[in-house]
């Protein structure tokens, strides 16, 4: 702790200092800034739902009122004559027009003589307002001004508290008539309001002025005391009453300074706190980079002497980094890839979306030609890995001259073509010769001679098989195998397959499953496809158990025709599976392996078919085996 403060400088102390006195001015000023604001949001708050309350309350309130204002021109248009037939008509329609209508009345010579509707209301019928000592004093009040009014709330003659909407009747001449009176339900009214209230989080309260007196009256809504606070008032517009609504907030602004103080002034110390580490690191940085800089010379150093090309991309194959190893193997300067596409290293380079493919997974190799600067182009294999650093995606390439090992394989073919090609000559002698005698062209042999013979001849084929099997592979590596691509009937193909393998059978049962209304016409070379098809038979047949069935199944999708041999063998393991299509690949490798065989067959299948634009594959089944190889089906000609 003693070196932490020693090695702050006069001036490291002068700018805390001077920044800690900033950071308190400006505290203070957001902190008064912030209470102004809270406030005025609160008051917009109040505001806004003010307005949408006293809106609803108006509208809710003068719907009925206007009704009533609508009912007292018929009465005046009729002269003050109406029939209780005509009103059982007009009152229904005028009540179903405003939800909050308890019932209408209309009272001539100030007695109420319809009532509608009547139910619930029948003990108000025929009331005489001047027989009511509540409520008389104000009816003779409306009709000596001459002015509608809504009272209330009004303890009813029928039971239950509401407004009551009073309409005075003067005839063309001036003289009273009567009364329209629109009882209003209060219960619904206050509901409605309260549940508004509650939606717009404020609290509300009403109360009323009466006509002559300036000052307003008991509050008959809400809380009275929002009247004497600093509650936001409203007058409401409401015909025939003077009211006024008091609302205010039922979230009170919060006062959040004490802790936006606490939180700046804890921000503000933990910015000096690490200002002042900012300044005791400056030396620990320095001291750091140092060492970074000697580990990165000793990770360079490692990567130029590895014998391959290592190259570091971005995403869209920007080279980014290369170690010596690849300037020396692609002929260019030091330095000089870096802002290139590593494409350009390539002799083909608009291979390389094929590149990518190939190599998916990390495990998998491309090989392919390379061109140097001077032009020059060598055999290479590149493989390739993803990284990620810092949320960015970078690709790293690993390259290898593999010019010396495809030499040595060119040497291998090319011995294996001579070898098989000198071999063939004496064992087409040898195995005429074992032919004619076992045919009896020595004569006739004893039987311990003949078995020594037939021996000899199987072998003999054997052998001579490997070696068919040998030039296949060199000529399909070397890709001089030539293709003659022409519609093939597949029905019969196979059939002659199963004919020419019945030799191998064990009491095997082999069948070809397929839809007889198609043709099956395959885009092959039929003499390669025949090949293929006795390789796969063949392997069914081996492996199949004796008295067991060995199925052909053909079906066709999207323009392509599948081919599958199905047995019910033991199968293929799970361990043997990655090298199943390999070249001398046998899932028995030892010495008394129970089936005999060169291990080319499948190999060999594998590079005709997808020389025929096809693919082969395997499936695994519950008891058995399934071999199968698709190719394109030939286009039918219209008929």
């Amino acid at each position: 702790m003693v070196g932490f403060f020693s090695a702050l400088r006069y001036w490291h102390w002068l700018t805390l200092l001077i920044l800690a006195g900033v950071a308190i001015l400006a505290t203070e000023t957001f902190i008064k800034h912030e209470q102004q604001l809270t406030r005025s949001q609160q008051l917009r708050h109040e505001v806004a739902s003010a307005g949408q309350l006293k809106a609803m309350l108006e509208s809710e309130l003068n719907i009925p009122l206007y009704l009533t204002v609508g009912l007292a021109s018929y009465v005046k248009a009729s002269g003050g004559k109406v029939d209780k037939a005509e009103l059982d008509i007009l009152l229904p329609g005028l009540v179903q027009q405003a939800k909050h209508i308890r019932n209408i009345g209309v009272a001539p010579g100030s007695r109420l003589q319809y009532i509608y509707p009547l139910a619930g209301n029948e003990r108000a019928l025929n009331l005489y307002y001047p027989d009511l000592p509540d409520q008389w004093p104000v009816v003779e009040d409306i009709i000596r001004s001459g002015q509608a009014r809504l009272v209330g709330p009004v303890r009813l003659v029928q039971g239950g508290r509401a407004f009551i909407y009073r309409l005075p009747l003067f005839i063309p001449d001036d003289s009273y008539w009567g009364i329209i009176s629109t009882v209003v339900n209060i219960e619904t009214i206050w509901s409605l309001l309260a549940a508004s209230a509650a939606e717009q989080n404020v609290m509300i309260a009403l109360r009323a002025k009466e006509p002559g007196n300036p000052e307003y009256g008991n509050t008959f809504f809400g809380e009275p005391g929002l009247f004497y606070d600093d509650s936001l008032l409203l007058n409401l517009a409401i015909r025939g009453a003077n009211w006024q609504m008091a609302i205010r907030s039922t979230d009170p602004a919060a006062d959040r300074s004490l802790l936006l103080r606490s939180g700046l002034y804890f921000a503000t110390f933990c910015l000096l706190v690490l200002l002042s580490w900012l300044f005791y690191s400056r030396q620990q940085l320095r001291f750091t980079a140092s060492e970074l800089s000697h580990s990165e010379s000793y990770l360079r150093a490692v990567t130029d002497n590895v014998l391959d090309a290592i190259i570091v991309t971005n995403e869209e194959g920007i080279i980014e980094d290369a170690n010596l190893s690849c300037y020396r193997l692609f002929g260019y300067p030091r330095d000089s890839l870096k802002g290139l596409h590593w494409s350009m290293l390539l002799a083909t380079p608009e291979s390389i979306e094929t590149i990518y493919s190939a190599t998916s997974q990390p495990e998998q190799e491309f090989e392919g030609m390379g061109m140097r600067q001077d032009s020059s182009q060598f055999d290479l294999a590149l493989s390739r890995s993803q990284l990620q650093s810092a949320n960015q995606h970078h690709q790293l390439l690993l390259i290898r001259d593999i010019t010396g090992r495809k030499r040595t394989e060119k040497l291998k073919n090319e011995f294996v073509a001579t070898v098989s090609h000198e071999l063939r000559t004496p064992l087409t002698a040898i195995n005429g010769a074992l032919g004619l005698a076992i045919g009896g062209a020595l004569g006739d042999l004893n039987r311990p001679a003949q078995k020594m013979l037939t021996m000899a001849h199987n072998s003999c084929g054997q052998l001579n098989q490997l070696i068919n099997d040998l030039l296949d592979t060199e000529r399909l590596a070397s890709g001089k195998m030539q293709f003659d691509i022409k519609p093939v009937a597949a029905i019969p193909l196979l059939q002659q397959s199963i004919t020419q393998i019945s030799a191998m059978q064990h009491k095997q049962q082999l069948v070809i499953d397929y839809d007889q209304n198609k043709p099956y016409l395959l885009l092959a070379d039929k003499i390669r496809l025949s090949q293929v098809c006795l390789n796969l038979l063949a392997n069914a047949v081996k492996f199949s158990p004796a008295d067991s069935m060995v199925e052909i199944k053909l079906t066709e999708h999207n323009d392509m025709i599948r081919v599958s041999f199905i047995d019910q063998g033991k199968g293929v393991s799970s361990e043997f599976l990655p090298q199943l299509f390999q070249r001398f690949a046998q899932a028995d490798s030892q010495d008394t392996r129970q089936h005999s065989g060169t291990g080319l067959g499948l190999a060999i299948s594998k590079a005709l078919i997808e020389q025929m634009d096809g693919q082969i594959g395997y499936q695994r089944y519950p008891q058995g085996s399934c071999f199968y190889f698709e190719l394109p089906a030939a286009p039918t000609q219209p008929g």
